[in-house]
């Protein structure tokens, strides 16, 4: 059985974007980019929503165009070009990018953990990681936890019941950033 985890930048409140989904506030710098790397290396598969899907298609793609493009981000974008990226959309009904498989129904994923392979891993999807969490079906949190109040904006905890976690790992990263991992 393969294991769902989420990945996702949140303010000290619990925001993961802007009320317009504003994602300026988030802290990047390369050890930030360097640890977010190292995390998702043995990851089998991406997994977005219909909205982050469009994000990544009309970013990373671009990177691998781009003589100047920073050699971590290239070598980011050539991981994300070849790793199988499960998007979930009830409207998305064609793609132009390669090794996408289209899911109309976020209860797919439990098929798609029933199977064998490396771990599946949401990338920000606040949409679709609520769906996932009302399920239960994510089984680790990946979080970089920055320090800002948004006081507004799209909540990242969205639980539908009581879900204990186990604490695996926190880092503290400059910028003020803690990365947390969490289990079940």
């Amino acid at each position: 059985m393969r294991i769902l985890r989420a990945l996702m930048h949140v303010s000290l409140d619990g925001y993961c974007a802007g009320p317009n989904g504003e994602m300026n506030w988030i802290t990047l710098n390369d050890a930030i980019f360097a640890d977010a790397h190292r995390m998702i290396e043995g990851t089998g598969a991406a997994v977005y929503g219909h909205t982050t899907y469009g994000m990544m298609r009309g970013y990373w793609p671009t990177l691998l165009k781009k003589e100047d493009a920073d050699p971590e981000q290239r070598k980011h974008a050539r991981w994300v070009e070849q790793i199988p990226k499960h998007t979930f959309s009830r409207t998305l009904k064609s793609h132009d990018w390669n090794n996408v498989h289209l899911h109309g129904d976020a209860g797919e994923v439990a098929a798609l953990k029933a199977g064998e392979g490396a771990p599946l891993l949401i990338f920000g999807s606040p949409g679709l990681t609520h769906a996932f969490m009302a399920a239960d079906l994510i089984d680790e949190y990946w979080l970089y936890q920055n320090p800002i109040l948004l006081g507004t904006g799209i909540s990242y905890y969205h639980a539908a019941q009581l879900t204990r976690l186990k604490l695996i790992e926190a880092k503290t990263l400059p910028g003020g950033v803690m990365r947390l991992h969490y289990a079940k």
